[in-house]
């Protein structure tokens, strides 16, 4: 049952015949087989192609296209429509009668095909945010550089103040030992004038 279509060209003489393929073609004996859930499938003719592709819940989504349409954006389109007709209308998808969601789908579909009604347009744009995921993934990568950074400089500071430490404390200990090894010093020479005078008197 083709609960919802949509035909980018209004009066296109051609739509009875596209119903009766699409028919024709989910009719088929070995057709579940070969369009298994995310699955891709392709029946190109003299004018059009059929593009095919299915979802976990049995629904099969097709898009017609000329034959000259390329396969890199017909199934990237279909992927759209799938998760915003899924959205919209996944459960009552289901249960709805035939073509009972033709004109409640109708501004998403045509929204989808606007978008992808030029193919040379649609590359410039998929090139554009490919060089926008690049230089994102350029940023990241060099935002977790200064981090890195980060945690070694304050690593480095932190062993510095270690060694800072250290040397004060050396310091300290340094100053203690010469004030004791003075002190004996001194007590040796009281020692000795002490000795003297004695030996003198």
């Amino acid at each position: 049952v083709i609960v919802a279509s949509y035909v980018a060209r209004e009066g296109d003489y051609n739509k009875p015949q596209y119903f009766n393929t699409v028919n024709e073609v989910l009719s088929a004996p070995d057709f579940s087989a070969k369009v298994a859930p995310g699955s891709r499938y392709r029946l190109v003719g003299n004018a059009n192609a059929f593009n095919f592709t299915s979802d976990n819940q049995g629904r099969v989504y097709i898009a017609i296209t000329t034959s000259e349409y390329p396969e890199r954006l017909a199934f990237p389109m279909l992927q759209v429509i799938i998760e915003r007709f899924t959205e919209q209308y996944g459960p009552k998808s289901l249960t709805v009668k035939e073509g009972g969601l033709n004109k409640k789908s109708k501004q998403m579909f045509a929204a989808i095909v606007k978008e992808y009604d030029d193919p040379a347009q649609k590359d410039k744009v998929a090139a554009v945010q490919a060089k926008v995921e690049d230089v994102k993934l350029t940023m990241q990568s060099n935002i977790d550089g200064m981090l890195r950074n980060i945690d070694k400089t304050e690593k480095i500071e932190s062993d510095t103040q270690q060694l800072q430490d250290q040397a004060k404390l050396f310091d300290t200990q340094a100053t203690t030992l010469k004030k004791k090894e003075q002190w004996k010093s001194r007590k040796l020479t009281l020692l000795i004038i002490a000795i003297l005078a004695i030996i003198l008197t």
